[in-house]
């Protein structure tokens, strides 16, 4: 070995040391050398939720089987039951504010290509996408004005020590104004509308946090987020009894008056848990505070996976409660009231986080196909009870449910991004919805058949698409479904007026299983196996061509499966000048050179995607899984760098 190369080695050494509590990961490049799992001692990437293998098995199909021939005639004009009219990005993604770094990108010239590619599929379907940062994270954030020069950083995480026990485990968070203009530049490349949450219990650090990502992201910035979850402020200590639903209201009022008196984008309750979005509505939250409000939010999932209220059931019924048409029913039922008085009152109601479970979902089920299909029966649901956008949550190594994740730290220079089933189902409704001013209406399809949900999509009075659902596993084709739909004829008393022929595009599992995890295909199309993403779609588009006889068009749907029927020409072929616009993937991740260390050691030090990651691996919720402490790695960076020294002393006293 060279002088240099021993000095190289030492100098980056000392970087190690000195970035401890700055995310600098160094990657081992052995060239011809088989790469290797390692994470931290005997810990291999399967082992972080957002990787577990499991996979559970699909529900016994239905003896006898299900009624698989359905007509539906489709009426034209005023169609009762309909929506309002629907933004075209009507579901958006919600990323957890403490992994902004790892999703968007290391700083605002350091881009990551893989997340503007899962944006770019949206944006060529939709012409936009809304995009959220924040969740439990946001709470107690601190914008400045840069981080550490050595760190190349926008984010920077350390343990909230004042977290009592039973609190939330969020870290606290300090970003720089190099995220905010990360942000601007991803909305130049990809047309993001942002959402950001404000640091509602730092509240010296409201204003600047408002004005700065008012000032950077400009008409980009769709609004600002006051207050995240409040009705759990009390069981998480992070307010003092009395605290209900009078106190939240007069708490809001406060803050708003003292650090946000003159806006008039902010979005609250977002209330998730204990109260109901009717009772604080009928409290007077939006008569005493609609004029500064953009959007009324609220926050759920339809179960849980928290340790304070760890499931009953077991993780295979678990799995089977969200393959029925009834559970995105339900769920949207709590919100019917609340949608047509916020919309009474000239406002819009969005559910502005969900996913399957909350605290990361569940092992084998909230990455599943039939977690696919649950996710866009709940956003066409909540767009028939008229709730105005849907947000799906994406955390980090320590969630189940997550739309897309990037490899563990140490293993970005040879592996690539997981995608998983909640993004196909946010592609499939940027298709369903691409057109501005959609209406949808659900249609009771099959006598009201749980496993056998369709909606009607609507524009300008006229039914556009068809949105045809099959819960079901059966690889006999014994409850293959056929609809038989007609535009006008049946029971509409209209002449009948369809098309000559029509257009299918279908979402499928790999093997014809609900509980199917990966290379799950929409249109013909896949974003691959586990750590095979790049965020670009692979293959060929397949969309299939139906001949329609005597106004009558055949549509069939396989066990498993979805479809989305195109009624007309308009809106089947994606955007060309937008699906043909894709980033390159190919930059090297090793950042500082080829430096051997030992990945044991590199592994413990910061191998869950940086230091930062020591706190919490992306998981903002009490006892979720964590790394390697701080002290650790701050050890084995002093015990490299000796170790280099040491090194150079001998050779140069040679």
């Amino acid at each position: 070995m060279t002088y240099w190369s021993v000095l190289q080695s030492a100098v980056c050494a000392l970087g190690l040391l000195a970035g401890a509590s700055n995310a600098l990961t160094l990657y081992q490049q052995i060239p011809g050398a088989a790469p290797t799992d390692y994470i931290g001692p005997g810990l291999q990437a399967t082992a972080f939720p957002a990787f577990d293998p499991i996979q559970h098995t699909a529900p016994a199909a239905p003896v006898p089987p299900m009624p698989t021939g359905v007509t539906l005639a489709l009426a034209t004009g005023e169609v009762p039951g309909l929506s309002k009219k629907m933004r075209s990005d009507y579901v958006g993604i919600s990323i957890e504010l403490s992994i902004a770094n790892r999703i968007l990108g290391r700083n605002a010239t350091w881009l990551n290509p893989e997340f503007l590619n899962h944006l770019q599929n949206l944006r060529a379907r939709s012409g936009s996408v809304s995009v959220r940062l924040g969740g439990n994270s946001q709470e107690k954030g601190t914008l400045v004005p840069s981080l550490a020069p050595w760190a190349h950083d926008i984010i920077n995480k350390t343990e909230d020590l004042t977290k009592p026990p039973g609190g939330t485990a969020a870290p606290i968070v300090t970003y720089s104004e190099d995220l905010l203009y990360a942000m601007s530049n991803i909305s130049s490349l990809v047309n993001v509308g942002w959402y950001f949450g404000l640091p509602f219990l730092n509240e010296a650090q409201i204003t600047p946090v408002a004005n700065s990502v008012s000032s950077i992201l400009g008409p980009t910035l769709q609004g600002l987020q006051s207050g995240n979850e409040p009705d759990l402020y009390l069981s998480h200590l992070r307010r003092k009894a009395p605290y209900g639903i009078p106190e939240f209201i007069a708490d809001w009022g406060r803050v708003k008056d003292a650090y946000l008196p003159n806006r008039n984008d902010l979005i609250a309750p977002s209330v998730c848990c204990s109260w109901s979005i009717d009772d604080v509505l009928a409290q007077g939250f939006l008569t005493q505070y609609g004029s500064f409000l953009k959007f009324v939010s609220v926050q759920h999932y339809r179960d849980n996976n928290c340790p304070a209220t760890p499931p009953v059931e077991t993780p295979q019924q678990l799995f089977e409660g969200f393959l029925t048409h009834q559970a995105a029913v339900d769920f949207m039922l709590a919100y019917r009231n609340a949608s047509n008085f916020v919309n009474a009152a000239g406002k819009e109601l969005v559910l502005f986080e969900t996913n399957t479970a909350s605290c990361g979902g569940f092992a084998g089920t909230s990455d599943s196909f039939g977690a696919g299909l649950y996710l866009i029966d709940l956003a066409l649901q909540g767009a028939s009870i008229g709730i105005s956008q849907v947000l799906f949550h994406n955390g980090g190594l320590g969630q189940y449910y997550n739309l897309f994740t990037p490899p563990p730290g140490n293993q970005t220079a040879f592996r690539k991004w997981t995608t998983s089933s909640p993004y196909y189902s946010t592609l499939i409704m940027a298709e369903v919805m691409s057109k501005p001013g959609s209406q949808v209406v659900d249609l009771g399809l099959n006598n009201n058949n749980p496993w056998t949900p369709g909606y009607a999509i609507y524009h300008e009075g006229q039914p556009n698409k068809v949105a045809l659902f099959n819960f079901v596993s059966d690889a006999s084709g014994a409850n293959d479904l056929n609809v038989a739909i007609s535009v006008g004829g049946g029971s509409t008393g209209q002449n009948v007026v369809t098309a000559s022929q029509i257009s299918v595009k279908y979402f499928y599992p790999s093997a014809g299983s609900t509980a199917d995890k990966f290379n799950l295909t929409w249109a013909g199309q896949t974003m691959g196996d586990q750590f095979e993403s790049d965020g670009r779609l692979k293959g060929t588009p397949v969309t299939e061509t139906i001949q329609c006889v005597s106004g009558v068009c055949n549509v069939p749907v396989k066990a498993p499966g979805f479809a989305l029927v195109f009624l007309t020409s308009d809106g089947v072929q994606v955007d060309p000048a937008q699906a043909t616009v894709t980033f390159a993937a190919t930059v090297a991740t090793d950042r500082i050179g080829s430096i051997l260390i030992d990945p044991q050691a590199l592994a413990t030090s910061n191998g869950r995607g940086g230091a930062q990651e020591a706190f919490n691996i992306g998981g903002t919720s009490f006892n979720k899984h964590s790394s390697a402490s701080t002290q650790t790695q701050i050890g084995v960076a002093i015990s490299l760098s000796l170790g280099m020294l040491a090194g150079l002393m001998l050779l140069f006293s040679r």
